[in-house]
């Protein structure tokens, strides 16, 4: 399940102290245990993925007592912190045993589509103006308010709020932890400026080089994958080398968080900026995922989630970045990706990685590599889209650094760099 997804199992399976569910101190609340679980994904021995349905967590996103909310979200934390397992009558939706099952990277992807700054201006036009028009939809505007209270407002819960009087920029905020992790800035500046220039602390410890070692990751995977394949001709693939660059990118991405085996989740560095800005990315990514009534509103219809952006930053005047969709696609897969890499067990494994390149041959039985060898592929293929970075070249010179392409002005001819293009 997605983040969004686990906010709401929290909220209506999870039981405070007492033994008492999340209530609303104003309005009716759903009723326990809440709407169903689907699974739309494929049987086992592939492991399912559940969802709730669009409808209702549009209703939960809108309701109209955000405190609800938010205590949902502080429920969630806490669950993930104390590695809890949500399941019902013997059927598992989601475990945090291996600490997190969210990553930065994911965030890191989203929010360089420009989504949070495009709504940043569609809320603050709706809530200062009337430009784009008033929705006579109770929902829709309980989606603004809302949005407002969890994200932009200074009392917004702990796991939600990066400001402060030492941090009075959530955007600031998470650019550093950004770079910190993984050594790139946004594609683009603040939402005042068009220039490619923010103001924002950068950390002296930050993975500079974690571009250069996880395109040649990717890079080395795709010859496994081709290689395995490949029936006849030179084998080009080492699973060794995949091994040990797995092992390198655990190392420096472990270096950030601090010692994680003495600490939990909560106690880990980074970890409320990874959480928070992971539900934030995913809270903006679900309302533009299909028409919903938002989108509605806007008249911002379409068949994929990048033209949805794209046509609301038009109406905003901020545009979306220009490769949006392949940000979008890849987003979820680079984490699935980097949580098995940091977790370990799997992606270290000489015997399992090399069951893992050849999963999707035509031969091969449904495996649990399936989803990990297809997330690799998305994000090959979407990472050569928005980078330009031609990953499935054993002779392209990998150097790690990511250009931008658009939204971002030159400095006395020189642009910032590393950057998502």
């Amino acid at each position: 399940m997605d983040i969004l997804d686990n906010v709401m199992y929290a909220t209506f399976n999870s039981p405070l102290v007492g033994g008492n569910n999340i209530e609303s101190d104003y309005f009716p609340n759903i009723v326990w245990p809440g709407p169903l679980l689907t699974n739309p994904g494929p049987p086992p021995p592939i492991i399912p993925v559940y969802s709730y349905s669009l409808p209702s967590k549009f209703n939960y996103c809108t309701s109209e007592d955000p405190r609800y909310i938010e205590r949902g979200l502080e429920r969630h934390w806490y669950d993930v912190d104390n590695q809890a397992i949500y399941n019902t009558g013997g059927t598992q939706f989601s475990s945090f045993q291996y600490s997190s099952t969210y990553h930065m990277i994911y965030a890191y992807l989203i929010e360089n589509t420009r989504i949070f700054q495009i709504f940043e201006r569609f809320i603050d036009k709706y809530l200062n103006d009337e430009d784009l028009g008033i929705s006579n939809n109770i929902q829709t505007f309980n989606w603004i308010t809302n949005t407002e209270r969890l994200f932009f407002k200074a009392d917004t819960p702990k796991t939600t709020n990066l400001r402060s009087m030492i941090r009075p920029s959530s955007d600031a905020s998470r650019r550093n932890a950004y770079n910190r992790m993984f050594g790139m800035d946004l594609a683009f500046g603040d939402i005042q400026s068009q220039s490619n220039t923010v103001n924002y602390h950068k950390a002296r410890a930050a993975n500079q080089q974690f571009i250069v070692l996880f395109e040649r990751y990717l890079s080395e995977v795709w010859q496994g994958y081709i290689n395995a394949r490949n029936t006849s001709g030179a084998n080009t693939s080492d699973v060794n080398i995949l091994v040990e660059l797995a092992q390198q990118l655990q190392e420096m991405l472990a270096a950030r968080r601090g010692d994680t085996g003495a600490n939990t989740y909560a106690h880990q560095n980074l970890s409320r900026e990874e959480f928070s800005s992971v539900l934030i990315s995913n809270w903006f990514a679900f309302i533009i995922s299909y028409d919903s009534p938002i989108v509605n509103h806007m008249s911002c219809q379409s068949s994929t989630i990048g033209e949805r952006l794209m046509k609301i930053g038009d109406k905003v005047g901020i545009p979306a970045h220009r490769k949006c969709q392949s940000l979008f696609e890849m987003a979820g897969s680079a984490s699935t990706i980097l949580l098995a890499v940091e977790a370990g067990g799997l992606l270290d494994n000489a015997a399992w990685v090399q069951a893992m390149l050849s999963s999707l041959n035509p031969t091969a039985p449904p495996s649990i590599q399936v989803p990990y060898m297809n997330a690799f592929l998305t994000v090959i293929n979407n990472w050569e889209k928005a980078t330009g970075h031609k990953i499935k070249d054993p002779a392209a010179n990998i150097t790690g650094t990511v250009r931008v392409q658009q939204n971002g002005v030159a400095q006395n001819g020189v642009r910032p760099q590393p950057l998502m293009n």
